[in-house]
């Protein structure tokens, strides 16, 4: 009996694996979801929460679009909370490695803290629909998008953990790709969180001057011109990063999905960004943009914790 738990913890568990996958799934469809509404400016179709308008099934929330983006939403995020659960009561029931049975309880929490700060930034601006200088009201709906990136992130991980090449890492010790898939990773939630700020702020200025490229804002003054210029060029450097992890993981002989995957969502990150300033009115492009920046974020904590695994070469 004592072997039973070593073998498990080196075999890829498929049932949690595919529960993962699918809460996964299921968690880019809520980022969609919020992203939309934030991106139609439908987030106080409803004054009141957790119900909406009272109600689960408030009236006009399948004909008016601002109503159906904010509760479907809502509804998603409810399906989101109670997969999360059955991830955390399945790792509690099946999961031999401690480590991990404690991320499905952390993810546990984060979900909890993302509809709580959800419900907050409803209940705080009720008085002040998109009124100037709300603080406490956009402050936590910035909270609220930073935290879904985390709870991704989180949920990749754990996902990540069921994997083959999680369970069939080799040693690898080149502590400086380490470094550099840390760094990328910091910066890319950097550029996420100076975005949150743009896009719950309004404080998105999507004209760029001609002759000075699209990088550099032509409109506004004062944070809101520095925060739209550090969001785009953090994004550069941030790029750079990315670029710089994936060839090194290249060269170190990691496959070709885990680093080529990494390229493609940098490449359609910076073309969804670009078309954002092309068509500032469209309101897909842009949720768009938060999505693949999201799956680009949890990517690489993902890549960035199986390289540390690979370094110290642990069983967990």
């Amino acid at each position: 009996m004592s072997h039973k738990p070593a073998l498990a913890a080196t075999t890829p568990n498929r049932g949690l694996l595919i529960l993962c996958l699918v809460t996964l799934c299921w968690s880019i469809l809520v980022l969609q979801a919020g992203g939309f509404t934030t991106s139609i400016r439908a987030g106080m179709a409803f004054l009141d929460w957790p119900l909406s308008n009272g109600s689960v099934n408030p009236p006009g929330w399948l004909t008016e679009i601002d109503k159906f983006a904010e509760h479907s939403h809502r509804l998603a995020a409810t399906g989101l909370g109670l997969l999360a659960i059955a991830i955390a009561v399945m790792h509690g029931l099946r999961e031999p490695r401690p480590r991990v049975r404690l991320a499905t309880y952390v993810l546990v929490g984060l979900v909890v803290m993302q509809g709580v700060l959800g419900g907050l930034r409803v209940l705080l601006d009720n008085q002040n629909i998109g009124g100037e200088g709300n603080v406490k009201a956009v402050g936590f709906a910035v909270a609220h998008a930073v935290n879904a990136q985390l709870t991704l992130a989180l949920l990749a991980f754990i996902a990540l953990s069921h994997s083959i090449s999680w369970h069939a890492a080799k040693k690898d010790t080149a502590r400086k790709v380490r470094r550099v898939g840390i760094t990328a990773a910091i910066l890319v939630l950097s550029v996420i969180l100076a975005g949150a700020v743009m896009r719950q702020g309004h404080w998105t200025v999507w004209v760029s001057a001609p002759s000075e490229g699209i990088f550099i804002p032509s409109a506004g003054v004062g944070i809101v011109w520095w925060v739209n210029l550090l969001h785009r060029g953090g994004a550069v450097l941030a790029g750079v990063f990315v670029l710089t992890f994936a060839v090194m993981l290249a060269r170190r002989g990691y496959s070709l999905p885990r680093w080529s995957s990494l390229i493609a969502l940098l490449s359609l990150q910076v073309l969804l960004g670009v078309l954002s300033i092309q068509l500032p009115n469209n309101p897909h492009v842009r949720t768009v943009h938060l999505v693949v920046g999201a799956a680009l974020f949890s990517s690489l904590c993902a890549t960035a914790a199986l390289v540390h695994r690979r370094a110290v070469d642990r069983r967990a």
